[in-house]
């Protein structure tokens, strides 16, 4: 776990927090001027900018459910809570992604954040189903098709969730709708129009951030090693709050980002991927150029 080497009069974890705080000021802070300047930026730099605010934003979301920057997770929650994508429920995620730490990795019964099916599942799905499933495997259809497909399935699964109020999702929706109403009255405000904006957080954002976990997790019979280690370069690693240096971060979730350094060192990272074959050196570039067109494997997950 990260050292709390900061004073008890403090609000933040530890000093060194203040990276955290300056990531979250940057998304909220960039996502206001790129709408405030919409006029001047035009729609060709608006957009593409919103996507990547929305893909930051997201992955700052997921720092600051891990306990990042103040030791107060109220405070966290409220800072990751603003719907600056407007489509995920923060609270309900948050609980959905705890979850998954604690899951059995992969496994699409237990695991929530699994992309595999069951042998089952495969057996009784027809070819158009089994076909978006293979394809589903490569990164391209990941980030253009099944962003849509996986956002609308979430998005319906929460509120049937909040409706029976489970996992306390209706007070996670009632919340979301509030953010929502004020994200979209401010930008009402603006002369950007809410369907570029939408576009690009929403749509845009979830194109980027898919990206991140197309190779994230990778069952392989007899090899314990589930998460894989992407050397991203320093743009998409900021972007991601090193979160593509997965076997560190689910050896140590509570470590913050700027930590992972040490953290992948003393608990051998690279090495442990490396043997699972799940070790990317070459970075994103390196999974785009083997998993553009071929799946990265098969959709099916083989029982324990």
């Amino acid at each position: 776990m990260a050292v709390d080497n900061s004073p008890s009069n403090t609000l933040l974890r530890e000093r060194a927090e203040w990276r955290t705080l300056l990531v979250v000021v940057a998304v909220y802070g960039l996502t206001v001027l790129t709408v405030v300047r919409y006029e001047v930026l035009t729609p060709w730099l608006a957009i593409p900018m919103l996507a990547v605010l929305g893909a930051w934003h997201l992955s700052m979301q997921h720092e600051v459910l891990h306990g990042h920057p103040f030791k107060n997770q109220f405070l966290n929650d409220a800072l990751g809570g603003i719907p600056v994508t407007l489509w995920i429920p923060y609270l309900a995620f948050k609980k959905d992604h705890h979850e998954h730490h604690l899951s059995d990795l992969t496994n699409p019964a237990l695991d929530n954040e699994s992309y595999y099916v069951s042998q089952e599942q495969w057996d009784k799905a027809g070819r158009i189903r089994r076909a978006a499933w293979t394809a589903n495997r490569t990164i391209l259809f990941r980030m253009f098709v099944w962003t849509i497909v996986s956002t609308i399935t979430y998005v319906l699964s929460v509120l049937k969730r909040a409706v029976r109020n489970e996992k306390s999702d209706r007070l996670a929706v009632t919340l979301h709708i509030i953010g929502v109403a004020f994200v979209v009255y401010l930008v009402s405000l603006s002369s950007m129009p809410l369907w570029q904006f939408a576009l690009g957080t929403v749509y845009g954002g979830r194109i980027l951030n898919a990206i991140r976990p197309f190779p994230e997790h990778k069952y392989q019979s007899g090899v314990e090693t589930r998460t894989a280690m992407i050397m991203a370069g320093r743009f998409m690693s900021l972007l991601m709050l090193n979160n593509n240096l997965h076997v560190a971060h689910h050896e140590e979730p509570g470590v913050p980002w700027y930590r992972y350094d040490n953290l992948m060192q003393r608990v051998n990272a690279v090495e442990r991927a490396r043997d699972a074959g799940v070790l990317y050196e070459g970075g994103y570039a390196e999974i785009f150029r083997r998993f553009s067109f071929t799946p990265v494997d098969s959709p099916v997950r083989e029982r324990n």
